[in-house]
């Protein structure tokens, strides 16, 4: 009893004691509240009326703000709440000794203001993304974001402030801060002999060593590097970044540290694209003439990336200028193009518009003038974009995108010779064949920025995204009067609907807070949808295969804190929240990201990433490249959502005097669940089973090391990029339940870009790239069975043993290409005569492998040859011709 009795005394004494520091510390001019019955009157009247209620001996400076006329917000505050309400426009601090409170004004350099703004083309007015803002006499800074938009809280003063940007010449600004202040720069190109961003350049989101984010493929490397018939394309320039592969040559699918092409987000203005290929996959959708800046994110994700595994591609469309209407038009021999940007009725409205078609068709119609068979293909693309800026805090951009493409065969013949026992005899026979295809996009994006704040930005968005895909056979005959006719139709697509909200808080010059949410539904049409039959005795059959209808709705959040603990070490933190319902149970995802970076000397940096993604849609192919015949699937009771886990370490080195060179070496790990793949013995077309029963569910793991060696200024500009990687699958439905490797598991890629400027008029450019062989499937035996149902049927009741999936590795791959550019001032513009050869050496690059059997085997023997196909064997030239204006 004495010993809880003793408890019972401490805690009393602890409680007294407690009490009385709070009883003491509610004295206090920031604590204590107490009422007052005069609020309105001047600013030495309401003091004197407080000193009198609170007790407190008020003194205060001259120089501050004194009013004849203001009202107080309250009848009831404390004493600091008082003086915030009497000294509103006039910064000030307090001293409080005992029952004295001494009230001064702070000094300019006391106070904090923030420096706002945009960072703009001069030429153009195209806003500059990841321009950088720095304080020189501050020594802090910031980056502009994907609206051109800046934010920099410093201490009142002097400031010098510049703005710089690759290849442009920097701009400075000498003030003096008193307020928050609106400040404009509008840099001018460098046309003398800038600094180059080549591909793979970073671009941060902080000033000093802030790789957080993405890197940003250069345009003009892009249009000066040799292309394939003169068609400068976007991803052929990202596939030659480490670490991003191409399927097969000549497809522009997008291959990244062992995903597939399905784990790229790919936006056009914030708006989704799910084919992003033309001719089959051999010409990206994207218009280079319509597009201001791409950049490519595959690894540490910011939080605010989310609903796909491997990469982020955002490519980002021109505005148009604010002084003039300018343009280009340029001519290829694949296809032409016009665009034309600028103001439409004044400065504060601007448009874009570009236009890109082939004329492939119009050529090989008048090559198959009165042939009976006619195949003919084009393929177009429409960019447009409005913007309209309201006031200085607020603007507006409506912008989309519309492109297809349409293949189509015509099979034609009549009054053929029809061959009945040992006579010739002409029937009246008439056969009518048709066959086409169609695939195509059309997106559409609403958005609007509005500063709430000087260190808050918002930004407001609404898309649409459309892709679908038809393939059609019409096959008909007439003998003798009577009809027979087999039509067969397929569609597929996926529509999105989208609302999300973003906003970036730049609270300190050293910490951005950024936060949003966003809703999607999905509409998806995985079926095909007819199969219409007509017979002899003139009966229809009219069936619909497969035809699915599927919903889905998928929210998501994300809260980002981008700051730096030092001068030396910086950090990206946040944490991704996904959900999605659909016709199934719903599914939920929590990701947690995380990016370091530390200076361990002025040119040395060190860098580590976490993340986790996850994806609610899938996309189910039969090639070992992306074709507009991919499926896209959602998630359901039976097909999980995938969810992948990365780790990268790196280190950058900054070489030379004037830090002209980059060297960076990066290790990661990675790993997959809940991948997709075809069932044994089924595919596209299998119309016996639903398409969940088609599919299979497994997981992967890929690993690899990357080097990015860089050259960014001087004459000679350029990079040398390696990859190492190493990616298997596992499926316990596939390959006997044993790992495989990937279909697009290929162990060494290597990439060199090299431009030279020989004058300001003329330029060369080189590329060459090297891939060791995609793994691929091929039988190892060949043997006579024609009655057994697990065996892969062939010819004359042969069948072929595969011991297992992905057992062979195709040749490997290595081409150069070369091209010169030839630019010339005009009187109303510049003009650009650009030659080049593609695959100089005429390297024939494997395509695809195949068995042709020997014409000399000797009776009773089978032998077969592997033989491969390649789509450019030989060298093939290339001329196009633009003018900008």
């Amino acid at each position: 009893m004495p010993e809880i009795r003793n408890i019972i005394k401490y805690m009393m004494v602890v409680v007294l004691w407690a009490m009385t520091i709070v009883l003491c510390t509610a004295q206090t001019a920031e604590t204590k509240v107490f009422s007052v019955d005069k609020t309105k009157g001047s600013s030495v009247e309401l003091i004197e009326h407080i000193q009198e209620k609170s007790g407190f001996i008020i003194s205060y400076s001259s120089r501050l703000c004194l009013k004849e006329n203001i009202s107080l917000s309250s009848s009831r505050n404390t004493l600091a709440g008082f003086l915030q309400d009497i000294f509103q426009d006039c910064p000030f601090d307090f001293v409080e000794r005992k029952n004295k409170v001494i009230v001064r004004p702070l000094k300019l350099s006391e106070q904090s203001f923030t420096i706002l703004g945009y960072v703009s083309d001069a030429r153009s007015g195209e806003r500059l993304i990841g321009a950088n803002v720095f304080s020189r006499n501050r020594y802090e800074g910031t980056a502009t974001n994907y609206y051109g938009f800046f934010s920099l809280t410093l201490q009142g003063g002097s400031v010098d402030l510049y703005s710089s940007y690759v290849g442009y010449n920097a701009e400075n600004k000498h003030f003096d801060l008193t307020s928050d202040t609106v400040v404009y720069f509008s840099l001018k190109p460098n046309i003398e002999l800038p600094e180059v961003s080549v591909l793979g350049s970073r671009m941060p989101n902080m000033l000093r060593g802030g790789s957080f984010g993405a890197a940003r493929v250069s345009m003009d490397r892009i249009v000066d590097a040799p292309a394939l018939f003169g068609e400068s394309d976007l991803m052929r320039g990202i596939q030659m970044l480490p670490g991003i592969q191409s399927g097969s040559e000549g497809f522009t699918g997008l291959f990244v540290r062992g995903g597939g092409p399905d784990q790229n987000m790919v936006l056009l203005d914030d708006v989704p694209v799910y084919n992003v290929g033309h001719l089959l996959g051999f010409f990206s959708i994207f218009n280079t003439d319509a597009v201001n800046q791409v950049s490519v994110t595959k690894d540490g994700f910011p939080a605010r990336y989310g609903g796909r595994l491997s990469s982020v591609v955002d490519v980002r469309m021109k505005e148009g200028g604010k002084d003039q209407v300018g343009g280009s038009v340029s001519l290829g021999l694949l296809s032409s193009g016009i665009s034309l940007d600028g103001p439409v009725f004044n400065e504060k409205t601007t448009f874009a518009l570009s236009f890109r078609r082939t004329y492939v068709d119009a050529l090989a119609a008048l090559y198959q003038l009165g042939a009976d068979d006619k195949t003919n293909y084009y393929f177009f693309d429409l960019n447009g974009k409005i913007s309209h800026e309201i006031s200085e805090r607020s603007k507006i951009y409506l912008s989309s995108y519309w492109g297809r493409d349409k293949l189509y065969t015509l099979y034609n013949y009549r009054d053929f010779d029809v061959r009945v026992g040992d006579n010739q005899v002409t029937d009246n026979v008439s056969i009518n064949d048709e066959s086409n295809a169609g695939w195509g996009n059309f997106t559409g994006a609403l958005r609007w920025n509005y500063v709430v704040t000087p260190r808050l930005f918002s930004n407001v968005t609404a898309t649409y995204s459309n892709y679908r895909f038809f393939i059609g056979l019409k096959q008909s005959d007439e003998t003798q009067g009577q009809l027979n006719s087999y039509e067969q139709r397929y569609l597929s697509g996926i529509q999105d609907f989208t609302l999300k909200v973003d906003f970036e808080n730049y609270y300190r010059s050293n910490y951005t807070l950024r936060f949003g949410a966003s809703g999607v539904v999905h509409r998806f049409n995985p079926g095909v949808d007819l199969v219409k039959e007509s017979g002899v005795s003139g009966t229809t059959e009219e069936t619909s295969v497969s035809d699915v209808l599927v919903s889905g709705q998928e929210y998501r959040g994300y809260l980002e804190n981008e700051f730096s603990v030092s001068n030396r070490f910086f950090v990206n933190a946040g944490i991704h929240s996904a959900l999605f319902l659909g016709e199934g149970e719903p599914y939920w995802s929590l990701e947690p990201r995380l990016s370091l970076r530390y200076e361990l000397t002025n040119s040395t940096d060190i860098k580590g990433t976490v993340s986790r993604m996850s994806q609610f849609v899938h996309m189910v192919g039969t090639a070992g490249y992306s074709l507009p015949t991919d499926l896209w699937l959602p998630v359901s009771e039976r097909i999980k959502p995938m969810h992948s886990d990365q780790a990268t370490l790196g280190v950058d080195f900054h070489l030379g005097k004037k830090r002209g060179y980059i060297l960076s070496l990066e290790t990661y790990a990675k790993s997959y669940k809940n991948i997709l793949a075809y069932k044994e013995s089924t595919g596209f077309f299998d119309y016996s089973t639903t398409w969940e029963d088609k599919l299979t569910t497994g997981s992967g793991e890929s690993y690899g090391g990357e080097l990015l060696f860089q050259k960014n200024k001087g004459d000679l500009t350029g990079w040398i990029g390696y990859t190492y990687a190493r990616t298997t699958v596992h499926f316990p439905e596939l390959n006997d339940g044993k790992s495989y490797p990937a279909r697009f598991d290929r162990r060494h890629d290597a990439s060199l870009f090299m431009n030279y400027r020989f004058n300001s008029r003329v330029t060369g450019s080189l590329t060459w790239m090297f891939g060791s062989g995609n793994p691929v499937t091929l039988p190892e035996e060949k043997y006579y069975a024609p009655g057994l149902d697990w065996a892969k049927p062939s010819d004359f009741g042969y069948s072929e043993g595969v011991g297992s999936l992905n057992n062979y590795r195709m040749p490997s791959f290595h081409r150069l290409d070369l091209g010169v550019n030839f630019t010339k001032k005009k009187k109303r513009g510049e003009r650009t005569w650009s030659f080049g050869v593609i695959n100089a050496y005429g390297r024939q690059n494997p395509f695809l492998l195949y068995f042709s059997e020997s014409e000399n085997n000797p009776e009773g023997s089978a032998m077969r040859q592997l033989k491969q196909l390649s789509l450019f064997p030989f060298p093939i030239p290339y001329v196009r011709y633009s003018f900008k204006f």
